[in-house]
């Protein structure tokens, strides 16, 4: 009988082997006749090194128990908890952990051109299995995971498991007839992966990635000659076997948290290069390397926002964007979130967790709202100057629509009597976050370059200059982010902004005495964000109003402080550039 299956194995038709349909042929062929550098010396039958054909006390399986000490997958989003490799995947192992000669089977040991699978070669996954695809599972129930169909290619093993098996078929090797590695089936446009993962958690309708068409090579990660992006599917950023340890099966090398996005997206397959942005001088790329976790602000995950002030801060591209979610889709007007942000979860204006984003400013509060170890907080880092009397960190609590004043991020702002504006802009109107932290070469800046916070020159990630040095002479290009939204002209002109002290005296442009003929930044009388109610009041903090003590010193009596007296009017209370004012009170 033995004779007759050898007999029979050797006769299989050419043609049948090269079309996958036989072992023989194969990399799985290690008979003397096989193709590979790995094959026997003088061994003719290819089965023997997996099954005893004719059976026996000891099964099919013809491959030695393996001894070797295998580490689990590990993923912090994973329900389902992989354990010590079982059935199929054990046999698999036997061969391709490394640890064990080929030639090495149950029955006897048969010489080989090579004893184990050297450790330079891809089929050697090691022992290490956080690399690899998790198997010896069955998959949780609710998780984005579930079991394949039982009339699709994909199978589980008989107690339900996931196992290398299914995903590959070790007899046939070009079911796939363009990637071949034995698969059950190919995995264009994700078909394979799909068997298990849930598409609708796994993509969105209108998904950026799953529908582009953009062309990539093997420096991108191209290894299955996909003829695009889409076409690619999960494989464009995901490997079964190899991967980054840390989970997720990211594609290697890590060099830090983004690495896996700017493989692409800082190269010639997209149309903007994001690696120039993220390494000028202000950005949120290449903070904290191996930092962020996609289970980051779960219940019993590592907190998000921190909650120590000794956490690392990281910002990595998927803090901010969902790979698998995120369209092309334009953002409709502020704070409405575009579709860059979509699948992303954040904190809303209340400080609850929405696990999907309506407003932009819901990604950004992840970290500039409750964080514990926000930058900020320690004061300013030079060359950045700008003391504030009510500083305060948490942009949750300064965005607050109960704040004495606000720049229109969450809500129109208080202040119902702004003349400055430029036309398009009322006392009504919202703003985005990215309409003064963003590129200085995006759309936004009238460049070419990503829209967005990845990258500025400018400090604070700011999109134009915002000059808040003492004694900077007033510019067009000084002042540009002001100008973004306010006239310039009508700042300084008499028509809009003509004030008098209140004994009669009058002086001109509010605006124009301090800022072109005293030299004094916007900065120095006004904070950006706003001022929080932590400390500020609605009588002394109006108009964003919250001096820079680097600048504005105590008046006589050691106060410091601004008070309005109804619409356009109001006093100071300070000294500033050797003049004192106690209580100066103007109407403009």
């Amino acid at each position: 009988m033995k004779t007759a299956l050898w007999v029979l194995l050797s006769v299989v038709p050419a043609a049948a082997a090269a079309a996958g349909n036989s072992v023989i042929g194969s990399k799985h062929d290690l008979s003397a006749s096989g193709p590979g550098p790995i094959r026997a010396l003088s061994e003719g039958n290819p089965c023997v090194f997996c099954h005893i054909p004719h059976g026996g006390s000891e099964g099919l399986s013809n491959r030695p128990e393996v001894t070797a000490k295998y580490r689990p997958y590990e993923s912090s989003t994973m329900s389902a908890r992989p354990g010590v490799p079982t059935g199929t995947s054990r046999i698999c192992l036997s061969c391709h952990d490394g640890t064990i000669a080929v030639g090495k089977t149950f029955r006897r040991h048969i010489e080989m051109t090579v004893g184990a699978i050297p450790q330079e070669r891809r089929s050697n996954l090691g022992t290490d299995l956080r690399r690899t695809h998790p198997v010896s599972f069955r998959p949780a129930p609710g998780s984005i995971a579930h079991a394949p169909s039982k009339k699709g290619a994909v199978r589980l093993d008989a107690s339900g498991q996931v196992q290398c098996t299914s995903c590959h078929d070790p007899h046939r090797e070009f079911i796939d007839p363009v990637q071949g590695k034995f698969l059950v089936t190919s995995n264009r446009r994700s078909t394979l992966c799909l068997s298990c993962h849930d598409a609708a958690a796994a993509e969105g309708p209108d998904s950026a990635h799953a529908g582009s068409t953009a062309s990539f090579g093997p420096a991108e990660g191209n290894e299955g000659s996909f003829r695009s992006v889409g076409e690619a599917g999960c494989a464009a950023c995901h490997v079964s076997h190899g991967a980054e340890p840390s989970g997720r099966l990211v594609r290697k090398p890590p060099a830090d948290d983004d690495a896996a996005c700017l493989r692409c997206h800082a190269s010639a397959v997209t149309r903007l290069h994001l690696g120039n942005e993220i390494s000028k001088p202000y950005g949120h790329g290449g903070q904290g390397r191996g930092v962020h976790d996609a289970a980051e602000g779960r219940a019993g995950k590592r907190a998000l926002p921190e909650d120590a002030p000794g956490t690392p801060r990281h910002a990595a591209c998927v803090d901010c964007h969902d790979p698998h979610k995120a369209t092309a889709r334009p953002a409709p007007g502020a704070p409405a979130a575009g579709g860059a942000l979509a699948g992303v979860w954040g904190i809303d204006q209340h400080g609850s967790r929405v696990e999907q984003v309506q407003f932009e400013y819901e990604v950004c509060f992840k970290c500039h709202g409750d964080s514990a170890n926000a930058p900020q907080a320690r004061g300013p880092i030079p060359p950045d100057t700008v003391r504030r009397r009510l500083a305060d960190a948490n942009l949750l609590r300064v965005f607050s629509t109960s704040s004495p004043s606000f720049h229109p991020v969450v809500a129109p702002g208080r202040n119902l009597d702004v003349p400055s504006l430029k036309a398009g802009y009322t006392a009504g109107s919202l703003v985005y976050c990215g309409d003064c932290h963003a590129s200085d070469a995006g759309p936004g800046a009238g460049g070419g370059g990503p829209r967005g916070p990845h990258g500025s020159v400018f400090p604070h990630l700011l999109e134009r200059s915002y000059a808040t040095a003492d004694f900077t002479v007033e510019s067009e290009s000084a002042y540009a982010l002001c100008y973004k939204c306010h006239d310039r002209e009508k700042l300084f002109s008499d028509q809009f902004d003509a004030f008098q002290r209140a004994e009669g005296t009058p002086t001109g442009s509010l605006h124009r005495v301090h800022v072109r003929t005293r030299l004094a930044p916007c900065s120095s009388c006004h904070a950006a964000h706003g001022v929080s109610s932590r400390g500020g009041s609605e009588s002394e903090n109006a108009h964003l109003v919250d001096f820079d003590l680097s600048i504005v010193s105590p008046a006589p009596g050691g106060q410091v402080g601004y008070r309005t007296y109804g619409p356009r009017a109001g006093s100071c209370t300070l000294t500033c550039h050797s003049e004192t004012h106690s209580d100066a009170r103007h109407t403009y």
